[in-house]
């Protein structure tokens, strides 16, 4: 029986690059990188490389945290994750400030970035 070319390693939530609609994604090891391949009902397949390294990508994984309460909850839970970023009511890990990584893809449009941002902070101007 013949093999897939890469190892599944979990399931995940994800958004679409292009609808920006919430889309179960595969975190999948191939060629000793890690990606996330998304399915979008409108948009199709999209395979993203989230990492060079599958060691330091699983090691990251493992790390647990006690969940900590926060005193003042940053966010409502209104849409779900992953539109509701932040400190919501529903988020166990910890209380831990949330850190957006800045590319050349990002436009800083999407709505977990805009969510996000200080109301007066979001004329596009960062």
């Amino acid at each position: 029986m013949p093999n897939r070319p890469y190892i599944f390693y979990e399931l995940t939530n994800s958004i679409c690059s292009k609808c920006l609609r919430k889309t179960e994604a595969k975190v999948i090891f191939e060629n000793d990188q890690v990606f996330l391949v998304k399915h979008c009902r409108h948009h199709g397949r999209e395979k993203v490389l989230i990492s060079t390294d599958i060691e330091y990508y699983k090691k990251c994984r493992e790390f647990l945290k006690r969940a900590e309460m926060p005193y003042r909850w940053n966010t409502s839970i209104q849409y779900g994750c992953p539109y509701d970023c932040g400190l919501c009511p529903d988020h166990e890990q910890h209380s831990c400030l949330a850190l957006v990584e800045v590319t050349y893809q990002c436009n800083l449009q999407c709505p977990i970035v805009m969510r996000s941002l200080p109301r007066k902070n979001r004329n596009g101007a960062h």
